[in-house]
């Protein structure tokens, strides 16, 4: 059986949430849990409760022995990806990057911006 400073120590990790409202309710989902969520009529309430939630998951994880995702944090990105493609759209991402005057990387950049807008 987990202890209570095991469960906080995962409950207390910078958790991500996703927040839509739907039939006057506020749905609150921790997005690296998934299934862990909480609604109610107000968003004070809804994400005082999620705590409850992630601390409920985090116990019967730790019970069942199954790891428990953490969450991801920016520090542990440094911008820097190795990225393959294609010869034909390594062709077209440069014929871009000419045409913008800019570099490839900031092509690069400029596209994953478009597909990340697209998906958010």
């Amino acid at each position: 059986m987990a202890t209570k400073k095991e469960i906080h120590k995962y409950v207390d990790l910078p958790w991500s949430y996703t927040i839509e409202q739907e039939d006057g309710y506020f749905i609150v989902s921790v997005n690296e849990l998934p299934g862990v969520c909480t609604d109610a009529e107000d968003i004070h309430t809804a994400v005082r409760d999620i705590k409850e939630a992630i601390y409920a998951a985090i116990e019967l994880h730790l019970d069942q022995g199954k790891e428990i995702p953490v969450p991801i944090q920016k520090s542990m990105f440094k911008g820097n990806i190795s990225y393959r493609t294609s010869p034909e759209k390594h062709y077209l991402i440069a014929k871009m990057a000419r045409r913008q005057h800019v570099s490839l990387s900031k092509a690069l950049d400029h596209l994953v911006d478009l597909g990340l807008k697209s998906q958010f």
